[in-house]
């Protein structure tokens, strides 16, 4: 289906996007003479400048194919199969350490406000303090009982 203007600012948002095969992503804001504004600010993080002004400039809409390949969304399944791969990706995400995913987001979102040297030590940080909290041990711990 259709995702566009506010609609793809609220995607855009999201840390993964699944689309079904038949979507079409757009920013026609400049149709009714206005800017995209909010969240559009972080589609050059997604796909880069020159997409984002051929997206902004031109107000006309984009194929899933385009947009998997843009690095708008990271997985297209057609329509029937959109439910499921949103419930395995969830499923997948909660069965890891519920520490390691908070903490993993955290970083990332710190990794998209900062350089890359402090990026580098603020992961550093995070990996220090994940095993002075012990639950990758457990886990490291699990996962070789499971060979």
């Amino acid at each position: 289906g259709a995702c566009m203007g506010a609609g793809l600012e609220v995607a855009i948002g999201c840390d993964i996007r699944i689309a079904s095969d038949n979507a079409r992503f757009a920013m026609p804001e400049v149709l009714f003479d206005i800017p995209s504004v909010i969240e559009a600010a972080l589609l050059p993080r997604l796909i880069g400048w020159g997409r984002t002004a051929w997206m902004l400039y031109r107000g006309d809409a984009i194929d899933a194919v385009t947009a998997l390949d843009w690095g708008l969304v990271e997985s297209v399944v057609s329509l029937d199969e959109l439910d499921a791969a949103v419930a395995e990706t969830v499923q997948t995400i909660l069965a890891n350490g519920p520490t390691g995913v908070r903490v993993q987001k955290a970083l990332m979102r710190q990794w998209e406000r900062s350089g890359l040297d402090d990026g580098v030590m603020a992961g550093i940080d995070a990996l220090a303090q994940s095993y002075r909290d012990g639950e990758p041990g457990a886990r490291v711990s699990a996962f070789r009982n499971k060979k």
